[in-house]
């Protein structure tokens, strides 16, 4: 029986997956798109600009496929959590961190989790999507680049770990 918990993550899970697939069917160059009257028409025009994997989209897929499922379940998947942390070891470019704890090896998953809860994420366009982490009160700070060519790569990373999610509800 699904939780009320496990609803809230499957519906953002699902949401991200929608965005996806309109972006992925050019869904804002449809008839459909065309014949929608928004409730605020300046609104379909800026969307027509920016797309629909844009980088708001990409903050909100971030926290609803990093940061909540972390919270829920963040034990209960190590194999696809250890897959993640790899996949960020090997692409994570111009990474600095003074945080104690990341020695001798800097916990990835950590921070860029929380860069993406405290949206502390910027993007250098058609390079990179960066991530911040800062520990206040110690000075702590951290910081890496994902090269934009390797974002959908990290979004199916994140999706294996909803995939052992779902099959284990589903036994």
């Amino acid at each position: 029986m699904l939780t009320q918990e496990d609803n809230l993550l499957l519906q953002s899970l699902y949401s991200t997956m929608l965005l996806a697939e309109l972006s992925k069917s050019d869904f804002l160059k449809s008839d459909f798109f065309e014949r929608m009257a928004f409730t605020y028409p300046a609104m379909k025009g800026e969307l027509r600009k920016v797309g629909v994997d844009n980088q708001g989209c990409a903050l909100m897929s971030l926290y609803a496929m990093l940061v909540i499922p972390r919270e829920r379940f963040k034990d209960q998947f190590p194999d696809e959590y250890r897959a993640v942390e790899d996949f960020l070891q090997v692409h994570a470019v111009n990474t600095v961190t003074t945080y104690k704890k990341d020695s001798p090896k800097i916990n990835f998953l950590r921070h860029v989790r929380n860069a993406v809860a405290h949206a502390r994420i910027s993007f250098r366009p058609s390079e990179a999507i960066c991530f911040s982490d800062e520990k206040m009160g110690t000075g702590e700070k951290f910081s890496t680049d994902l090269p934009l060519a390797q974002f959908g790569v990290f979004l199916n990373e994140l999706l294996q770990v909803h995939v052992a999610f779902v099959k284990r509800r589903l036994e």
